[in-house]
């Protein structure tokens, strides 16, 4: 990346400010995620940012893959938990559908909008969240797969995937379901969660829910199939800007007997 501007350095404290000092986040962000980890397990957090996600897995017990291109943030993730290495290793890599070098778009002022997918830049701006937004830098960054981070990791019970727009792509070099995936969704262009579903669809017989915006408590009583979470946001997720998707494998009984009980 090319020298560090002030846009830079007000862009990073932004993240640090929405991630890490909004009163009552990381609590409620381990309240829900309690129920979908135990200690021990492994965990990938794909598009770790500021390591918000990261350190309540972490928190829980969770060993942590921190997976994260921008380079001024996976040096911040590195500094953060330089205490923890035995519970979180920090890459500083992209995922996508295969090994190489991608284009990462990143927006100096927001970086928590930074992403691959050009798709995703073009019909951001055309929705009034991202109107103002500005991606004004590439950078090249190495690209791993899934299926790569698994053979060199193992086998994660819960992957988080936050990557604007880039998730079918992640997803795409995943050849094997895991337990537990969530992805972000977009509620007013809602295409880019629709085809990780589909996606997800593929690799095998998943139940969804949305946990909109920072709620961190999942919206439907009851888990939803994927026909009926695309309807959803098709339909505009009630006019829900953003939040998270949850793809439970069907198999998971016990897992989602226990959620229900809790909804």
């Amino acid at each position: 990346m090319s020298r560090l501007r002030p846009t830079h350095i007000t862009g990073f404290l932004r993240s640090l400010a929405i991630y890490h000092a909004v009163p009552g986040r990381a609590r409620r962000e381990k309240a829900l995620l309690r129920h979908l980890v135990a200690s021990g397990d492994l965990c990938f957090d794909i598009g770790a940012h500021a390591g918000n996600r990261t350190r309540s897995l972490m928190q829980l017990g969770a060993r942590v893959i921190a997976v994260e291109p921008q380079p001024l943030f996976s040096g911040f993730l590195r500094w953060f938990f330089r205490a923890r290495k035995d519970a979180v290793t920090v890459l500083p890599l992209a995922l996508g559908a295969a090994c190489g070098r991608a284009e990462l778009k990143i927006s100096p002022a927001n970086p928590t909008t930074s992403t691959l997918s050009q798709d995703f830049v073009t019909s951001a701006r055309q929705t009034d969240g991202f109107r103002n937004i500005r991606w004004t830098e590439r950078i090249a960054v190495d690209q791993t797969t899934l299926d790569r981070l698994i053979e060199d990791h193992g086998r994660p019970r819960y992957c988080k995937i936050d990557v604007e727009g880039h998730e079918a792509d992640v997803l795409a070099g995943l050849s094997t379901p895991l337990p537990v995936i969530s992805v972000e969704y977009l509620g007013k262009s809602p295409s880019s969660a629709v085809q990780a579903l589909a996606r997800l669809q593929e690799l095998g017989d998943y139940l969804y829910n949305a946990a909109p915006g920072e709620s961190m408590k999942f919206h439907f009583p009851c888990w939803l199939s994927a026909e009926e979470m695309v309807a959803w946001l098709e339909a505009g997720a009630e006019d829900q800007d953003f939040g998270d998707i949850y793809a439970i494998l069907a198999s998971e009984h016990t897992l989602l007997e226990r959620l229900q009980r809790q909804e």
